[in-house]
Order: C-alpha cells, then structure tokens, then sequence
C-alpha cells in the first residue's frame, strides 16, 4: 500500500518490514523527531473507524518492557494506519533458521521474557492467540518482545475466544473449535519452547483439520528424547503447558514463570557446585573479578556469544551491537 520514500502525514517511508494476513508493517522515519518508527496498515479499509481503532486501543492498555508498544493510531488521505515503537533486530523465527536448537542459558532468558509478556497481557484480560516465533522480536540490546497483538482478545466478560484465528502448528485443541482460553496461549508457548529446544515443531501437517486431529489425539517425543542437553524436569515443563487438556496445562503464565524460575535457580545452583568440585577455589581478587565480569555480561544477538554489555560490537562476530 506504501512504497519507499513516500511521505504520509509527518512519516517518510524508508522500507517494508513484513505483510501478513491481516496488515502490512512498514519502517518509517518522524521526521519531526527524527524517529524510526514501525507503522502497521490493515489490509481491510473499509470498515468504520470505530472498528479498526478497537485494536490500538486494545494495544495502547499494555506498557511493558517485553511487548511491541503502540504510539498512535492515524488517518491520512483514507487510510488507516498504527504506528508502533521500531524494535531493531530479527524474529525469533529468522534467528532459529540459523541457531537451532537454542543454547539452554539464552532459550532460559528468552522464555522467561515472553513469559513475563504474556502473563502482563491475561492480568490484563488480554488473550494473544498468534504465540509463535515469528511473533518475538529480538533487539539488538538482548530484549525479548511479544509483538503483533492484532489478533489479540479482551477476555472480560468472555468465557472464551469464538474465533479460530492463529497459526495452526501452535494453536491448542480447544483453539481449534473456536474456544480459545487464557491457557491456550500457554499451549502455544509450550509449542514456542518446543520449538527452540528440539529444532522442529511437535505436530505438523498441511491440512489444519488433520493437524488438529493430530494434537487431539497424539503424543509428541518428550524434548529430552530429542535434545539430550534438555533436562528431563525441563522437558515436563513443557510438556505440561502443551498439555492437550486444559485441567492437565499451568493454568496461568504465572505458574508457569514459576515453575522455569525454579528450575533455572535449580541449574544454576548445581552447575557452580559442579565447578567448584572441579576447579581449585580462586583467589579473592580472581573471584571479585569473574563477578565484576559476570555481571556485566550479556549475550550478542546474532550469534549468542556472551559480550560485554559496554560492548560497542561483537568480538565474535563482529555485529554491531548498538
């Protein structure tokens, strides 16, 4: 609808980021604030005003760190268009094309970011139903956001989501008959970590409706089966919130935030005791260093090695970080 270059209102159109079912999302420049921005455009127009402003104002309730924000919603010469905060990086989905499966210490802080992100949005009464890595953007600063919420729900006063929209291979049973729950977004990112954890997608098949006979009814390999640096107790965590039956699934993000905090804690605890078994203990100045060294670590978004969080480039691979 938009081509490069192309002035609407006081944004200058610098590029196409992606379409999809329901909009295309352009790069754009505010030139007033000299600003990049990301501006979305629905692929339906002719609707009235008040309909196709329920999703900004849907969107515009969320402020977390860890979810896409929305600055405004505009109309210019008739067409209809959001403009959103420009997060610069990759999808979660462009990013596993190259690195899978994930390393278990960047997957760890990845999940436990979404997680925070969802579990923000259902305290709002907000369900997502698209949870899917091309849904997760990767900044170059090492945050996780939750983005695309066009398909998302106000809850209240709703038993249930009727409508069957969201990507099939991470759609839960019950989403499939138009019944999506709060808890059918936690079936979606058990399918996420899945995903990222084992390089491949629990069901699969071309055909929705023999998909959705296939999560129904059958069992996925255990993570660990697939991945041996999978723990088992990691693995039944992400079998639990792809459970098939609601009653069996965490039956809040919260629970299952809990849950991976624990075992992360866990893991960390038995991995240094492990290390000091291992290692003759440093001396004082070593150990304040490797801490003064720890803590300003982070992890280079292309290629998940750890840097330095001053760090202007990777040392690895030479991305510009910033």
């Amino acid at each position: 609808m938009f081509f490069k270059n192309q002035r609407i209102g006081k944004y200058q159109i610098l590029d196409t980021i992606g379409t999809g079912g329901f909009g295309s999302v352009y790069l754009a420049l505010d030139v007033l604030i000299d600003k990049k921005v990301a501006i979305k455009v629905p692929h339906k127009q002719d609707e009235n005003l008040e309909k196709m402003l329920r999703e900004p104002r849907l969107l515009a309730a969320l402020d977390h760190p860890n979810i896409v924000s929305v600055i405004t919603a505009e109309k210019t010469n008739d067409v209809f268009y959001i403009v959103m905060e420009y997060v610069d990086g990759k999808s979660l989905e462009q990013y596993l094309r190259k690195n899978k499966p994930l390393p278990l210490d960047l997957a760890m802080d990845w999940f436990l970011q979404i997680c925070e992100a969802i579990a923000y949005a259902h305290g709002k009464n907000i369900i997502h139903r698209d949870i899917r890595p091309a849904n997760v953007l990767l900044s170059r600063t090492g945050q996780v956001k939750l983005a695309d919420l066009g398909t998302s729900r106000y809850m209240e006063n709703h038993p249930f989501a009727s409508t069957r929209i969201g990507s099939p291979p991470y759609m839960a049973p019950e989403h499939f008959q138009g019944k999506a729950t709060l808890q059918s977004d936690i079936y979606s990112f058990g399918v996420l970590m899945y995903e990222c954890l084992t390089g491949r997608l629990p069901f699969f098949d071309k055909n929705p409706r023999r998909l959705a006979q296939i999560a129904r009814e059958s069992q996925a390999p255990s993570a660990h089966h697939l991945n041996p640096e999978v723990s088992s107790e990691l693995s039944l965590i992400i079998g639990k919130a792809m459970h098939r039956q609601l009653g069996s699934r965490y039956q809040s993000a919260r629970d299952l935030i809990s849950a991976l905090s624990k075992l992360r804690k866990h893991e960390k605890s038995a991995s240094q005791e492990l290390a000091h078994l291992v290692e003759p203990d440093p001396a004082p100045q070593a150990k304040r260093t490797a801490t003064r060294n720890l803590s300003t670590s982070n992890f280079c978004w292309n290629c998940s090695r750890p840097v330095q969080r001053r760090a202007q480039t990777c040392p690895h691979c030479n991305v510009s970080l910033k």
